[in-house]
């Protein structure tokens, strides 16, 4: 053979390349792995799904106490407001004393759009989650006068209300 025909014999040489058993498992996944790999995948969704709502709650939590803690400053102002009505002299002007009672009320509506509300405690039994006892009338496990009222914003007591505890002032029987 000439050179020249050896060389193109070498040219026009195809190179046939076999893949092993190996190599074809590592480019393409085998029905195990595939399992596997949705299983880790489907792990990692509801890992990431918990972890949104744990966050999500954790959120609302500070907002809530945030919340909380702002309103309880306002309430010593509400506060105010009762003891303006309570020692309110009675020759005042009645289009002023109108006026302070438009604000009270809608100083509660704002309180009222934020979940707060205030709690009745007169005649009620004494119970420490709600109540803070100041004053005793004797025995007797009933709050008999409030001295402060108490708040709470959904299940949080706000503020506990300051009360006077005693047995419970029973009306005189009737006889007829």
């Amino acid at each position: 053979m000439s050179k020249k025909s050896a060389s193109n014999q070498s040219d026009s040489h195809t190179e046939v390349h076999v893949e092993s058993h190996s190599e074809q498992s590592a480019t393409s996944p085998t029905s195990e792995q595939v399992v596997e790999l949705t299983a880790d995948l489907q792990r990692l969704q509801a890992e990431f799904a918990n972890y949104n709502r744990r966050a999500e709650a954790e959120r609302a939590e500070v907002i809530d106490f945030a919340k909380a803690r702002v309103v309880r400053e306002f309430l010593t102002v509400r506060d105010s407001f009762d003891a303006e009505a309570a020692h309110r002299p009675a020759g005042v002007d009645s289009q002023w004393a109108a006026s302070i009672d438009a604000i009270r009320g809608q100083f509660d509506q704002v309180l009222a759009s934020l979940g707060v509300e205030r709690f009745a405690s007169v005649g009620q039994p004494f119970d420490p989650h709600l109540h803070e006892a100041v004053a005793s009338d004797g025995a007797g496990d009933t709050v008999t006068e409030e001295l402060a009222p108490g708040y709470k914003q959904g299940t949080t007591i706000l503020r506990h209300a300051m009360v006077k505890v005693g047995s419970p002032t029973v009306p005189p029987a009737t006889h007829s």
